[in-house]
Formats: structure tokens, C-alpha cells, sequence
């Protein structure tokens, strides 16, 4: 499933433990993960206020806390729940994006399996 995931997409991530906001723009090809460019600043930060453009800055962009991305990534969120919460947000064509959530929740399992630290 993740094959079908082309283009660019873009993560923002807010309050980070270190006081940070990020911004992490992935560039794909067929599931691969062919670039990506990372941004960060002391939060509370410029990043937020940075419009996105679809199409033009990317497929989708999804803004959250790191909190939020925490909980998606140990599964103690599902994406389903991440999509009713006030603190995820998800930019874009909608229409464009909603094809591919199959494909994002399976990069995103993928991912859950990588050992980190928090």
C-alpha cells in the first residue's frame, strides 16, 4: 500500500520537549522516501504561522503537538481518532489526500516499528 504514496508531504510538529516547532517535509516516489528537509525554531514559532499552499508546498501538510505524534506512534492513538482531535489538523485537497490514507497508515506502521527514544 505504501507504494502508492508520490509527492511531498509535510509534518509539523509543535512544542517539542526541547522547546521547539518543527517543520519535516518528506518527498516520495512510490512509497520510497527520495528527500526531505528538516526546520526547526524555539517555539512558539514563525513555523506556525507559515501558510501552505497545496499542490505547490506539497500533497498534504498535518500539524499536531509532539505529544499527539507520540501517542499515533506507540498506538496508544489510532489515525481515526488523530482525525476527531482538535490538536491534529490535515491541509490540502482533500480529494487528493483521502486515496492515500491506506497508504500513509501503512508507512505509518512501518515507522511505529523503529525503535526510538521519546
Amino acid at each position: 500500500r505504501a507504494k502508492l504514496l508520490t509527492g511531498r508531504f509535510v509534518i509539523r510538529v509543535l512544542d517539542t520537549p526541547d522547546r521547539k516547532d518543527l517543520i519535516i517535509t518528506y518527498s516520495f516516489d512510490k512509497g520510497r522516501c527520495t528527500d526531505f528537509r528538516y526546520e526547526e525554531e524555539s517555539s512558539p514559532s514563525k513555523l506556525r504561522e507559515r501558510p501552505f499552499k497545496p499542490i505547490v508546498d506539497g500533497l498534504a501538510r498535518v500539524t499536531a503537538s509532539y505529544q499527539t505524534y507520540v501517542k499515533l506512534d506507540r498506538g496508544e492513538m489510532e489515525p481515526a481518532d488523530a482525525l476527531q482531535s482538535p490538536d491534529y489538523k490535515i491541509e490540502g485537497n482533500m480529494l487528493m489526500i483521502m486515496p492515500l490514507l491506506q497508504a500513509v497508515d501503512s508507512f505509518n506502521r512501518e515507522v511505529r516499528s523503529i525503535p526510538k527514544e521519546y
